[in-house]
């Protein structure tokens, strides 16, 4: 996205002093965002290009960004959570996107800021001039000058509180810190300050100002936050505020840039990454550029993997001039199967130069490699299992596959879980809290997959899995399962389905479709895997194909040897088995019709392990068996009824 632009006359706007005469007001935008709010992300840029369109156009203004708590993850909150909260509190804001306009009532961004309503307050008028400025010393303390000015005869105490906060102009991400997809953010506060230069969230008591005076505020910073991601890019925002009607008579703003001393250095990771799902060779790799007028002769680099212990690695082998990159090696090694989350950053340059980390945050690698031992088949996955990412109602870690989603973030290609997101029992046939999201939806094109670890299938093998889906309007949006035996160096379809057929007779809707906690909409797959019976190595794999349609929901994978005869066998008994109630907490009425005797009952956990076996006594005909599930964790479950005759498999939740 274009970057935002103040105009260098926002920091000396309004600063003469002896003038008897009002002077015209600076907008001044809070905005409050979150990297995980998914309509942020669609307003937002909307409110950016108003700003550019005012800015370009000779208009002045001044933005001040609050990264808010909720609903998701936002990095930029965690690191300065206590400012953007006492702005929220200050205005009653409840939701987010939000935006005031010189202290008025908070709003949507696309209807506080228009260019109507910025062309409006800048042509109020007020007594207040403010002009702020900072200055680098050679220790790398920052020097920081308020100067408020009363540009009228008569004095002035109408605005009864200063503002002093210190702002990213813009804080860049290689990679969507948040669910939202946006990587770009603007103005972000980054700390409140008192008169003297202590960190404060309520403000400084401004008093009366008497005509044509100044009223100036200057301090020194030794140390500055250690979350400053770009030393380049921070400024200083001031502003006045009636601390009662809360509007905002003036706002002006400081010129980033200019730190000595500061070198101008840029990194990528550039690693070597064995292909395929199988291979965990890896060897990890940083280019390093020098783009400043210093040479670099010292670079360290690390790594980490999934947050463990640091690998680092330092480069001192030849100068490295203006231009020239360079590429830092560590040695290489191996990956563990499963998701393997790979970040790395630039610690040092120049035995302890100054340098921004901004440009240094590289993109986390996310490496999906399947487990080097097969595993006996059943495997049942229900999703409710795995952890969230903390703060968030998603997750990419399951014990049972892998997550192969290129560049497609989070929000758009995950386990969601129904009530962190307040939507309540979204898992397959409101059986439970969490399904799978191929958001569709958001997605104008774009492949996605769930890699299955690899199974050894027996005799008698089948996929059973549940699907929710519906479409936008007529869009073809595609779920595939393919099944390889060489580690996915070739694949077979065994199952496709695409719009109306994917849908199974659900209507199509425009609104972002999620299912409802009644469960319905939901329809239960049987997919034949008998052509891989008595193999080893056996990989699945769902496939989702997006025509920017609506969303897909997948959930309660089921892959299972001897328990089904065939696919018409299944379809045809499964309606012949009733679980009384489900979910079920301490015990549960299992009500079957049997085409022969002493029928294996079984239940089988998540993991796939067989947790308590039924006595076989059962009967041709009907057949009523009391089963007592107390001993039993929350969770889902499978219920298996294998006779000489029959295979049938229910699921069924135990709720605690």
């Amino acid at each position: 996205m274009k970057k935002l632009l103040l105009s260098a006359l926002s920091v000396l706007a309004f600063g003469a002093t002896n003038v008897d005469a009002q002077v015209a007001k600076t907008p001044f935008i809070e905005h409050f965002t979150q990297a995980s709010c998914g309509p942020c992300a669609s307003q937002n840029p909307t409110m950016y290009n108003t700003l550019n369109t005012f800015a370009a156009g000779g208009g002045e203004y001044v933005k001040l960004t609050s990264q808010t708590s909720w609903p998701g993850v936002d990095p930029m909150n965690a690191e300065y959570a206590a400012g953007p909260a006492a702005r929220v509190a200050y205005y009653g804001v409840s939701g987010v996107p939000d935006c005031s306009l010189n202290g008025g009532a908070t709003e949507g961004p696309t209807t506080a800021v228009t260019a109507a309503k910025l062309a409006t307050k800048a042509a109020e008028m007020t007594p207040y001039s403010i002009a702020v400025s900072h200055t680098w010393g050679s220790a790398g303390e920052l020097i920081v000058n308020v100067d408020i000015t009363n540009t009228t005869v008569d004095p002035v105490s109408t605005h009864d509180k200063l503002y002093i906060a210190m702002v990213e102009d813009q804080i860049s991400f290689p990679t969507a810190p948040g669910s939202n997809g946006e990587t770009d953010f603007y103005y972000v506060m980054r700390q409140f300050y008192d008169a003297s230069g202590a960190a404060t969230n309520g403000g400084i008591s401004l008093g009366a100002i008497a005509g044509n005076a100044t009223t100036s505020y200057t301090f020194t910073l030794t140390s500055l936050p250690s979350y400053i991601r770009d030393l380049n890019q921070i400024s200083f925002v001031s502003f006045v505020q009636n601390d009662s009607s809360k509007d905002v008579a003036q706002a002006a703003k400081s010129i980033p840039g200019n730190v000595p001393g500061l070198l101008d250095v840029a990194s990528a990771s550039n690693s070597t990454i064995a292909s395929g799902y199988c291979d965990l060779a890896f060897t990890p790799s940083v280019n390093f550029t020098n783009n400043g007028s210093t040479d670099v002769t010292t670079v360290t680099a690390e790594y980490t993997v999934n947050g463990g212990t640091a690998v680092s690695q330092t480069y001192s082998t030849a100068p490295i001039s203006m231009g020239q990159t360079v590429a830092i090696d560590f040695p290489a090694g191996s990956l563990a199967p499963g998701t393997s989350i790979v970040q790395y950053s630039i610690t040092d340059v120049n035995s302890g130069g100054l340098f921004s980390n901004g440009p240094n945050n590289m993109a986390p690698e996310v490496i999906g490699k399947l487990n080097t031992t097969s595993v006996p088949a059943p495997m049942s996955e229900g999703m409710e299992s795995a952890p969230l990412i903390t703060g968030e109602g998603y997750s990419r870690t399951l014990s049972t596959a892998i997550f192969d989603a290129g560049d497609i973030t989070v929000g758009n290609f995950a386990i969601v879980d129904g009530p962190t997101v307040g939507e309540g029992t979204i898992g397959g046939f409101g059986w439970s809290n969490r399904s799978i999201l191929f958001n569709y939806y958001n997605l104008q094109s774009g492949t996605m997959s769930l890699v299955l670890h690899k199974l050894n299938l027996e005799a008698n093998s089948a996929l059973i899995f549940n699907t929710a889906y519906c479409q936008y309007s007529g869009e073809n949006d595609k779920l595939e399962v393919e099944v390889s035996t060489n580690c996915g160096t070739s694949w077979n379809s065994v199952f496709m389905e695409s719009g109306t057929t994917l849908a199974h007779g659900l209507a199509a809707q425009s609104g972002f479709y999620i299912p409802n906690t009644s469960g319905s909409g939901w329809y239960e797959h049987t997919v034949d895997l008998s052509d891989y019976d008595n193999t080893n190595d056996v990989i699945v794999r769902f496939k989702g194909t997006s025509a920017y349609g609506n969303n897909l929901w997948l959930d309660n994978i089921y892959i299972a040897s001897e328990i089904v005869t065939s696919v018409d066998d299944v379809t045809k008994n499964a309606s012949n088995v009733q679980i009384m109630p489900n979910p079920v907490k301490d015990n549960m009425t299992l009500n079957f019709t049997s085409t022969s005797k002493n029928a294996r009952i079984s239940i089988i956990n998540i993991q796939g392990q067989i947790v308590k076996e039924i006595a076989n006594n059962t009967v041709i005909g009907n057949n009523s068996v009391f089963i007592t599930t107390a001993d039993l964790s929350a969770g889902i479950y499978t219920l298996s009824i294998v006779s000489n005759s029959d295979a049938i498999t229910k699921r069924f939740v135990v709720s605690k």
